[in-house]
């Protein structure tokens, strides 16, 4: 190669590698395989339209066949909080309680005999929710199901009393639904306050996820307050890989 060309080819290369590193977290170190993971899908669909919220099924069997081949050791998060050794361990979780869960997460998983838990905000708005029947096969097949409030409701914009309310009565909501103890919450939104975490501790749940993106092991995260990785429909092979092991792909 003549050598103006070899510069130039040289230069391209670079700034190439430049504009990898700055959209994507190539730079962070992995995480150790050993540190558990909690991953936060909401809805599994069969479509080919994948982005927010939204992962179509193909796309979610890669990464559960990812993880599985990888030797991830399924597990719901009370599960994960309890075990006297969470190597390797990975807690699936659904926010919301979409129907969709059921008719598609749910045979992915089975293949694996991997369970999940579930967020349920028994009111929430505009989906097509779980119902009894189906909660109570999946709660067979080993998932469990945590609060989400009632109404999926924004916590930091909420009157304290409401939020309490909330709170309180999406833990007793989900009892009624399961007929067994609810034990873990997730903050709607990933957004809340210091107070809100006492009302979630005072309830009696014994975890609560955010919406934090890490990874890190168990003894140095706080049970009211678990960070988990957020999965996007968008996200391809190389974005997920990312987010497994550094936490999050972008910068």
């Amino acid at each position: 190669m003549p050598e103006p060309l070899y510069w130039l080819a040289l230069l391209i290369a670079v700034l190439g590698a430049l504009a990898l590193l700055a959209r994507y977290n190539l730079w962070r170190l992995p995480r150790p395989k050993a540190w558990p993971r909690l991953l936060m899908y909401h809805s599994i669909r069969p479509t080919e339209t994948s982005a927010g919220i939204v992962m179509d099924v193909r796309r979610f069997a890669w990464q559960v066949d990812w993880m599985a081949h990888q030797g991830a050791r399924f597990v719901t998060v009370s599960e994960l909080l309890a075990a006297p050794d969470p190597s390797g361990m990975v807690a699936i979780t659904f926010d919301d309680g979409y129907a969709d869960n059921y008719r598609h997460a749910w045979p992915v998983l089975q293949r694996h005999g991997a369970p999940a838990t579930v967020y349920l905000a028994p009111e929430i708005d505009g989906i097509e929710r779980l119902t009894p029947a189906m909660i109570a096969e999946l709660q067979a097949d080993g998932w469990e199901f945590g609060a989400h409030t009632i109404h999926h409701c924004h916590l930091p914009s909420t009157l304290a009393d409401i939020a309490r309310r909330e709170i309180v009565e999406s833990r007793r909501a989900v009892e009624a639904l399961t007929g067994r103890p609810c034990r873990s919450f997730a903050y709607p939104f990933g957004k809340y306050r210091p107070e809100h975490v006492t009302m979630v501790r005072e309830a009696g749940f014994e975890s609560a996820v955010t919406t934090r993106k890490a990874i890190t092991p168990r003894e140095h995260a706080d049970p009211y307050e678990l960070p988990r990785l957020s999965m996007l429909g968008q996200m391809n092979r190389f974005e997920f890989w990312l987010t497994y092991s550094r936490g999050r792909y972008r910068v």
